[in-house]
């Protein structure tokens, strides 16, 4: 959907920012044109997958886009957009696969959370699962393939499902849900460091859902509140915000951490200020009715995305926190009660994915909004589609995904089940 007007502001469709009408370009003050949204997005429902209607097909060969990009003296904003289109083709045609099994001590153990971190020319991956079980896999940068044989090694158990793991500069933070929750250290230098487990205080938290950890500070959602660990190495000063609901997402960012809660409302703290209650976002917008929060992502300079456990995805601009009309939505997402709804997006902010309650992934392009992208499976033997990343019906819930960025380029991975696949995006399955 096209972004709103504001007074005295103007919307730049190429850098994606407003600016004053007083910087507007020579040829008039007029705001200026948004590009209509593109031709691989209004299709009728007769040009759609039938096997999956709410999925508009990338009419858009890779072929024709290349010409595009070498047609004579194209505009740089052109050149922005036609990348872009080609981006959104190959990630929906993604369809070159590797897979792993979480051999777990105790039998019924399924992925619950996964992140991965390169550090000093190394890269650990680590994993939880529903039986408390944390694991651990390093290989080295040069060598990355090697993850999937090395395979996984278990470091602790955190007696219950592991609720989140979360990496920043030399330390790895898992996190346990429960009444007697704990908090597993694991050292990105282990020379000098040893894993330790720490636990914290059930009148201070408890049932901890999420968490996110940048530079030291760690900020924990909990029942009925978040709580904040200024230095998770000494955890010298722990600072319990009370917010009477369930904290189900968490996002932060340089002194501010944003909390996103069960009854739907989404508060912003202050770090320098912490007697502050907190200040509430767009005006209650999804409280009445109800609609959980489950993810909160920070993107560019001033948007956040929230996802809903409706499956509602919409960007909405922290400049104006009151104002209730995003930005931009993602429609056709899948979700009417799972809270775990694991959604993932790539370094360049450009591209969203998103696990559905109907255990398919969904994938978005981020400047556009609207439907989900779709492969054009024309061109691809009936034998290999249901290897395509966006036509694949996973077997298990999908309770966790990451983009990181590889030797060979961008990877999505996605825990379900007891397994972990590593889908290399953009690259194709061979016919041959």
């Amino acid at each position: 959907m096209p972004p709103r007007d504001l007074p005295g502001l103007y919307w730049d469709e190429d850098r994606q920012r407003y600016f004053p009408l007083s910087s507007a370009p020579s040829h008039g003050k007029e705001r200026p044109g948004i590009d209509p949204i593109p031709q691989s997005q209004r299709r009728m429902a007769s040009d759609t997958d039938t096997r999956n209607p709410t999925f508009p097909l990338m009419r858009s060969q890779p072929h024709q886009l290349f010409s595009g990009l070498r047609s004579s003296l194209p505009s740089t904003s052109r050149k922005d957009r036609l990348t872009h289109s080609l981006q959104c083709s190959q990630f929906a045609s993604t369809g070159k696969v590797e897979r792993s099994l979480m051999h777990s001590p105790w039998f019924g153990g399924s992925v619950t959370a996964f992140q991965t971190a390169h550090h000093n020319g190394r890269v650990w991956s680590f994993a939880g699962d529903s039986v408390g079980w944390f694991y651990s896999s390093l290989t080295s940068s040069r060598n990355q393939t090697a993850f999937f044989t090395h395979g996984w090694q278990p470091e602790f158990n955190l007696s219950s499902e592991v609720s989140s793991i979360c990496c920043s500069d030399s330390w790895c933070i898992a996190t346990s849900f429960g009444p007697d929750c704990k908090i597993l250290h694991f050292p990105l230098e282990p020379i000098t460091e040893d894993i330790r487990v720490s636990r914290i205080d059930s009148r201070v938290a408890c049932d901890i859902w999420t968490a996110d950890l940048r530079g030291s500070r760690l900020a924990l959602g909990a029942r009925s509140r978040l709580v904040c660990i200024d230095d998770v190495a000494n955890r010298a000063v722990v600072h319990d915000l009370p917010t009477y609901s369930d904290v189900f997402a968490v996002a932060q960012e340089n002194h501010v951490i944003y909390a996103g809660l069960r009854n739907g409302g989404i508060f912003r703290f202050d770090t320098r200020t912490w007697e502050s209650k907190g200040d509430a976002l767009l005006d209650g917008l999804f409280t009445q009715p109800h609609n959980s929060i489950t993810n909160l992502r920070l993107l560019r300079d001033s948007q956040l995305l929230v996802s809903n456990v409706d499956g509602k995805i919409s960007t909405f601009d922290l400049r104006f926190p009151a104002i209730r009309t995003p930005l931009k939505v993602c429609t056709g997402n899948v979700n009417s009660y799972v809270i775990k709804a694991a959604i993932a997006v790539d370094p360049s902010e450009n591209f969203l994915f998103a696990a559905g309650q109907d255990n398919h992934i969904r994938l978005w392009s981020l400047r556009s909004g609207g439907p989900p992208l779709a492969p054009n499976t024309s061109s691809t033997p009936m034998e290999f589609h249901d290897l395509n990343l966006l036509q694949r019906d996973f077997i298990h819930p999908i309770r966790a995904m990451q983009i990181s960025e590889e030797a060979e380029g961008m990877a999505l991975w996605v825990g379900s089940g007891s397994d972990v696949f590593k889908y290399s995006l953009g690259q194709h399955v061979s016919a041959g």
